[in-house]
């Protein structure tokens, strides 16, 4: 924390002792500080060994940001960020250390208007969140957050280090980025093991009465970080590459409604297991999203909204010489935060139905309540029978590890989740947030692994 404080002092200073040097327009200091305290049962589902059978916890995130407007279209934004659990000596223990959370140089008007140039450690979404949002996985921290082990699922330190160019030619929008998912060996060395990122999105506002858009884009992912294992064994690796292409429309047909549909396929290779022979990717995800404007009791502003998504699953359990996978890979989603079932599984193999009723019942008050239903969209075994005898679903844990529970050959209803939020804007500054949630396994458990997993995180966030 006094990390936070001597870069903010530091900060001002710079703003208040040197107001006319020419190269600094102008200075921001923000920031925000949100503490939590979580609460969990049963989250290995009744597993009792190797799981979260019981978790009660509190966790502050601080964040500090200062922005700089330069000379001629130049902008920097840097911010610093901290997460821990209560009790967590800050200042000693590494894994509760200040990190850099955003890094980057903004330049408008790159060579000619149109261009931005966006350079450093930043955060940026496409879409829903459904393919893309550089906050990455969001069930998963990063070994630098200090709720690594903890919260997973809860962190706020997520970005990416990328280098994106915006082409904005009104009403179309072109962005274009790279990203470094993961360096590997940054020395001179006999193997390339890093894992890099490339993109393109083009959004296009049809200007019509309903407001329609169109967005596609394309993205590739180019992971050597197997290739380390290969070195000196005398075999060839070889790298994973993933390519999703998508298309996503939105429109307003009539008053108070809106209607958003996304398509979107995975193709590429993958190792699986010990195989150097890679599997082919053939994968596919759909969302379709209608929300509603109701037009009764007005004054307490009601609104529903409906979520159908469905990711592939795998047909080969075991991928033996390689052959075809279609599992959807995850990628970079940002769906489902808050709720236990986004905690539990990844976005892969599953059919989601999702309702939702928001509403404001009084002022500064806002209540929602959601009802969840998840099947599998592939059965836990081959369609010929072939799978194995006593199938198993992995189930991942706040803490980042995971368990395997018993299931069911015959089923696919994997469960369904409800939950109630309420939200108090006590000032424009401070909101104090309850969220309860009850995931109550479907068919697919064994009767030994079918506990209702619980959940409560109240939280008080301040931001400046």
């Amino acid at each position: 924390m006094r990390k936070l404080i001597v870069l903010a002092l530091l900060a001002m200073m710079v703003a208040t002792v040197k107001p006319a040097d020419a190269s600094v327009q102008n200075v921001r200091i923000s920031g925000w500080t949100d503490n939590t305290f979580v609460f969990r049962k049963e989250f290995d589902l009744g597993k009792g060994s190797g799981g979260t059978d019981h978790q009660g916890v509190y966790i502050n995130q601080t964040g500090l940001q200062v922005d700089a407007d330069l000379t001629d279209q130049v902008f920097v934004t840097i911010s610093l960020i901290n997460e821990a659990a209560w009790g967590d000596d800050r200042n000693s223990n590494s894994t509760a250390s200040v990190d850099i959370y955003l890094a980057y140089v903004t330049l408008k008007e790159m060579l000619y208007s149109p261009l931005t140039l966006v350079i450093g450690r930043q955060t940026f979404s496409f879409g829903n969140g459904l393919i893309f949002d550089a906050t990455g996985a969001n069930n998963v921290a990063p070994a630098a957050s200090g709720i690594s082990g903890i919260a997973e699922d809860l962190t706020k330190q997520t970005s990416l280090d990328a280098i994106r160019a915006i082409l904005d030619y009104n009403p179309l929008t072109v962005t274009a980025f790279y990203a470094s998912i993961d360096q590997g060996v940054v020395k001179i060395a006999d193997v390339e093991d890093n894992s890099d990122l490339f993109g393109i999105n083009a959004n296009y506002q049809l200007g019509d009465d309903m407001d329609s858009l169109v967005e596609v884009y394309y993205f590739k992912q180019r992971d050597r970080s197997g290739n380390t294992a290969f070195v000196g064994s005398g075999a060839t690796a070889k790298t994973d590459e993933l390519n999703v292409f998508g298309i996503r429309g939105s429109t307003n047909p009539i008053e108070g409604l809106n209607v958003q549909l996304e398509f979107a396929k995975q193709n590429g290779t993958t190792q699986t297991g010990s195989d150097t022979e890679h599997s082919r990717i053939e994968a596919f995800a759909f969302q379709g999203i209608i929300n509603y404007q109701l037009p009764v009791m007005e004054e307490y502003n009601p609104v529903a909204q409906y979520i159908f998504t469905k990711v592939t699953g795998d047909t080969d359990l075991t991928h033996s010489g390689g052959g075809e996978y279609s599992g959807w890979n995850p990628f970079f989603e940002a769906q489902g935060g808050g709720h236990i079932y986004n905690t539990l599984f990844d976005l892969t193999n599953s059919v989601i139905h999702s309702v939702y009723l928001t509403a404001e019942p009084m002022e500064d008050v806002t209540a929602r309540l959601a009802l969840t239903a998840i099947w599998l969209e592939r059965e836990l075994h081959d369609p010929d029978g072939s799978g194995p005898a006593s199938p198993t679903l992995t189930v991942r844990q706040p803490d980042g590890g995971s368990v395997a529970l018993a299931a069911k050959s015959d089923s696919n209803f994997l469960g369904k989740e409800f939950n109630f939020d309420l939200t108090y804007d006590y000032t424009e500054d401070v909101q104090i947030g309850t969220s309860i949630g009850w995931f109550i396994p479907g068919s697919v458990f064994d009767n030994e692994n079918n506990s209702t997993a619980k959940q409560i995180l109240v939280n008080m966030n301040v931001a400046f």
